[in-house]
């Protein structure tokens, strides 16, 4: 008949239509059958045939196929002696974890006694009474508390009370139970499809029915019953993972065994199947199974919605070994997003039970991390120093409500950051993402001295939490500690598939946000190419550093600044040396002091008492109260749109001219070396070309000179007995003016780097560390399709356009990349591609994200082609 379809070992085809109209569950057995394995044989009536159902002679419909099932399984429907049982399966385009069933059609007052030969009563019964119990509940939804009522009301019954139970059931149900099996099997047929077509679950009238025989994993010493995944689904290691049952029926009641110490011919047999099920599927599959008296039949198999992304990857890049798929499906069928788990810890589930939780924030930098609670850089600074000495526990989690400069040190040394204020693109949640930790923002978080309050639930100092901070949904607080997975780069499969997907990144590239040694060789492991954005403020933050930088900043005079920053120059010489050294012959882009001056100096009266003893040193006797108020000379009411970036280098010229004196040298040392560098020098917050003209050129100006970069570079390359040295200038694309301005300043920039954060906050007005306030209102009244700190907003969209092309018309050679948090969403990646540019710049660990968004972009470009 076309509308139904018999499946068995021996099914070779299916119509595509008739397929479309089995349901999700009848797909999956008929997917399986047409593999030739031994699935328990059975039928489906389509969704067609099933809404016709109350109407037909089911009767007549059906019996040509349970002739068939009698012949595979050698058992007879209604026969006393050993009798062929069924069960019905509702199966739609609904994906549910478990579809409703009727299990042992076919049991009457007759076959129950042929059925417990080989069970046992107790099992016999107890299963006659639970198809009566369903043919209630499930086929005609009577009110449970009367179905209540003829049950056991203590343990398990045995099967002299159980017969009791059951006649109480057959008089209640009526004439909706039939002794005659063909009568029964119909009225569970015509019942459930009155009752269930157009239910929640049948959706766009899907829903099928699926009759298939039931096997017994209790029918003596030969017989199992079990389900087993076709590998490890947390590893994802190639060996089979489940559990059986001897001799048991119900593997979810009764504590099973390791699948490895099934019977050796079975456990081979097993693998055999799993290994064939997943190249088929291309993926982990669950498969149950049941062995009775030794016929060995699968009973169902279902995708693995809980297998870790390290399972799924490792899976792909085993089928793509084995040439079962190409290496363009294994890089399709893996989220940009799901990478995340391969970077970062994972909370381990077996350790959660109990634990209680908090669900909530907003997602800074994702992994998961456990550790002791501290509220402030210094104490968790003295805890860790602690934890070293005495070889402690030095999990430790920095809860603040904000951090600023002076709190990179204890990010640093932190497992995790909890902060209260802000955003995505806030200070903590940046500097984590840089460095590899994890952070989360819990706005409903209040601090009160050396505790924090949440939900109702208060956490001391020293006190354990543990952190969740996934792609996919929002952060969690463990109240407790719990145990973590740690990531292995090249045992989760991350390098592998990154190598793969190399193959596929063209002309647009990702390079790597990067401000130290580390996260450039993190970076080049991630196939980074090169540096986009190394932000040098970073680099003052260091302890053996601040002092001297702070000192440099609060000198009255030039001679003052010059001093200080001369002993600086050595530093930063060998933090770009290191760069280029890792980053051999890719670009490094340095983006010039940015940040404003006072955001490096001391803001609380401990760190104030620190600087007063450190200026004492160097015979600058100042007490903090006279430090802090020259600090607060320095405090901008908008520091953002202030004194900083180029405006700095106006002012005070000699900061610029160190830096870049360092990166010639640090450039030139290596060329002597025989070893290739590719400068790019940044300079950022630019308005207007006459800003870049300045500091590239320099300028004389009555009686007074500032020196250029282009000055600079002939004086090192001369000192160092350097020929030449290649290097180029370029600015930052931040402001709307300077977008707009883009034909003009690119005579004198080689590049652009677009800082999507700036220009996001310029663009809209908007403060990126303060939006939180209001944006929940934004969201409940849909005023805005996203956050525009995440996803490029149309009108930053649209002046990237318009300077890259006024870019382009002024300079057609010019480079041309995006640096801002944005960098590694997929969304903005396809936008960048789309309008020319040449590359995005991201934290390190958000390398494999972006890269695998542009291969998919490119793969997709192609075959987009292909079908021209």
């Amino acid at each position: 008949m076309e509308n139904i379809v018999y499946f068995s070992k021996d099914l070779t085809e299916v119509d595509d239509k008739l397929h479309k109209r089995l349901g999700i569950r009848g797909r999956r057995a008929v997917d399986l059958a047409m593999m030739g394995l031994p699935i328990a044989p059975g039928f489906i009536i389509d969704s067609q045939l099933t809404q016709k159902l109350p109407q037909v002679n089911v009767k007549q419909i059906i019996k040509p196929y349970i002739e068939k099932l009698e012949k595979d399984t050698k058992k007879k429907f209604g026969d006393a002696q050993k009798p062929l049982l069924l069960k019905v399966v509702l199966s739609s385009d609904l994906n549910v974890p478990n579809f409703p069933s009727i299990h042992n059609i076919g049991l009457n007052d007759s076959t129950v006694k042929g059925f417990a030969k080989f069970t046992g009563e107790d099992f016999a019964w107890g299963e006659y009474r639970f198809l009566l119990n369903s043919i209630g509940g499930k086929v005609h939804k009577l009110d449970p508390s009367e179905l209540k009522k003829f049950d056991s009301k203590g343990k398990t019954p045995k099967a002299q009370e159980l017969q009791g139970i059951v006649d109480n059931f057959k008089k209640f149900l009526g004439d909706k139970f039939s002794q005659d099996v063909y009568d029964q099997l119909g009225l569970i047929l015509k019942g459930a499809a009155s009752s269930y077509c157009d239910s929640e679950i049948d959706v766009d009238n899907s829903l099928s029915l699926m009759v298939q025989v039931m096997v017994y994993g209790n029918y003596g010493a030969n017989s199992y019953s079990g389900k087993y995944n076709t590998r490890n689904i947390v590893m994802g290691d190639p060996e089979i993972q489940g559990d059986f049952l001897q001799n048991e029926f119900d593997i979810d009641r009764i504590k099973p065994k390791e699948i490895a110490k099934i019977d050796k011919k079975y456990y081979d047999k097993l693998a055999e199947i799993g290994r064939k099920v997943e190249d088929n599927f291309k993926e982990i599959r669950e498969i149950k199974f049941t062995i009775e008296e030794g016929d060995f039949w699968l009973v169902e198999q279902r995708e693995v919605d809980e297998k870790s992304t390290q399972s799924h990857v490792k899976t792909l890049l085993d089928l793509c070994k084995r040439k079962i798929i190409t290496e363009e499906f294994l890089i399709q069928n893996i989220k940009p997003n799901q990478l995340n788990e391969l970077l970062h810890p994972v909370i381990d589930p077996r350790t959660v039970k109990n634990v209680k939780t908090i669900k909530g924030g907003i997602a800074g930098s994702t992994g998961a991390a456990i550790g002791r609670v501290f509220f402030s850089t210094p104490k968790i600074l003295e805890e860790h120093k602690k934890a070293m000495m005495s070889a402690g526990d030095t999990n430790l989690i920095l809860v603040m409500s904000a951090t600023y400069a002076e709190d990179v040190k204890a990010i640093e040394v932190a497992k995790g950051v909890i902060s209260t204020e802000g955003g995505f693109s806030s200070h903590a949640p940046v500097v984590a993402r840089s460095l590899g930790k994890v952070a989360m923002v819990q706005p409903e978080m209040k601090i009160r001295g050396n505790t924090f309050t949440l939900a109702g639930k208060t956490v001391k100092e020293g006190e354990y939490v543990s952190i969740n901070v996934p792609y996919y949904e929002p952060p969690t607080i463990y109240l407790d500690k719990v145990g973590l997975i740690e990531p292995d780069f090249k045992e989760n499969g991350l390098i592998d598939f990154l190598d793969i997907v190399e193959h596929f990144i063209e002309d647009f590239n990702v390079r790597a946000n990067a401000d130290q040694g580390r996260d450039a060789k993190i970076a080049r492991e991630f196939h980074s190419d090169g540096i986009g954005l190394c932000r040098t403020e970073h680099m003052f933050f260091n302890e053996k550093r601040i002092m001297k930088f702070r000192e440099m900043i609060l000198s009255e005079t030039e001679d003052e600044r010059r001093t200080a920053l001369e002993a600086l120059r050595p530093m930063q010489r060998s933090d770009f040396y290191e760069l280029f050294k890792v980053m051999v012959g890719h670009p490094v882009t340095i983006r010039l002091l940015d940040a404003p001056l006072h955001e490096f100096l001391p803001r609380t009266d401990e760190s104030m008492k620190q600087f007063a003893a450190y200026m004492k040193t160097r015979k600058k006797n100042a007490s903090p109260s006279e430090l802090k108020a020259r600090s607060e000379e320095l405090a901008e009411m908008n520091p953002m749109l202030g004194h900083r970036g180029c405006r700095v280098a106006i002012t005070y010229p000699e900061i610029y001219e160190m830096q870049t004196r360092a990166i010639f040298e640090a450039a030139c040392q290596l060329r002597k070396e025989g070893i290739k560098v590719v400068p790019e020098i940044m300079i950022p917050i630019v308005m207007t070309e006459q800003e870049l003209k300045f500091i590239k050129n320099g300028k004389k100006i009555e009686g007074k000179e500032v020196k250029g970069i282009r000055d600079i570079k002939e004086e090192v390359i001369k000192e160092y007995g350097v020929q030449d040295l290649e290097y180029s200038v370029g600015t930052m694309i931040e402001l709307p003016a300077a977008a707009l301005d883009a034909g003009d300043i690119a005579l004198y920039a080689e590049f652009f780097s677009f800082g999507t954060n700036d220009l996001t906050q310029t663009t809209y007005g908007l403060s990126r560390d303060d939006v939180n306030s209001f944006f929940p209102s934004y969201t409940q009244f849909d005023l805005l399709k996203n956050n525009p700190f995440k996803v490029l907003g149309d009108q930053v969209k649209e002046l990237i356009q318009i300077a890259a092309l006024r870019g382009r018309l002024a300079r057609p050679d010019i480079k041309l990349g995006l640096c801002g948090e944005h960098g590694a969403d997929p969304e903005n990646i396809e936008f960048c591609m789309k309008v020319g540019l040449n590359y995005v710049s991201c934290s390190p660990y958000s390398i494999p994200l972006a890269k695998l968004a542009v291969a998919q972009n490119n793969i997709a470009l192609k075959s987009a082609e292909k079908k021209k």
